[in-house]
């Protein structure tokens, strides 16, 4: 699953919550416990960033009685994988090492974080 598009905050939420829930599928109450109400959604909010999350592929529903359940269609390391690729691309022209150019000329690596890529580096080649 290439090439995913960025959600938007909320609808990441949910899908953040859909993602760590120990059960599968949820259904919407789980959802309005574990997101809506941090938040201060309304049921019908929560609900149109499900359908959108639907319509985008993200996720997929079905309905058991008077209650839906969502299941999620997209990985998390998937998605991350794919917003993460495309801000390389976007902002480093797909450079990895210009991204870290310009983040340890900011000094925001540490030089422990510095040793840790190095030795992951080393392990991968």
């Amino acid at each position: 699953m290439d090439n995913l598009r960025k959600l938007p905050e909320a609808e990441f939420d949910v899908m953040v919550a859909l993602w760590k829930s120990k059960q599968s599928p949820v259904n919407t109450a789980y959802l309005m416990e574990n997101v809506g109400k941090q938040k201060g959604w309304k049921a019908p909010t929560l609900i149109s960033f499900l359908s959108r999350l639907e319509e985008r592929g993200f996720i997929h529903s079905e309905k058991k009685g008077k209650e839906r359940y969502y299941y999620t269609d997209t990985r998390k390391d998937e998605y991350v994988r794919s917003v993460t690729l495309d801000f390389l691309d976007r902002y480093h022209g797909g450079s990895f090492v210009q991204m870290l150019d310009l983040m340890y000329g900011k000094n925001s690596l540490s030089s422990k974080e510095l040793d840790e890529m190095l030795k992951w580096l080393q392990e991968q080649y």
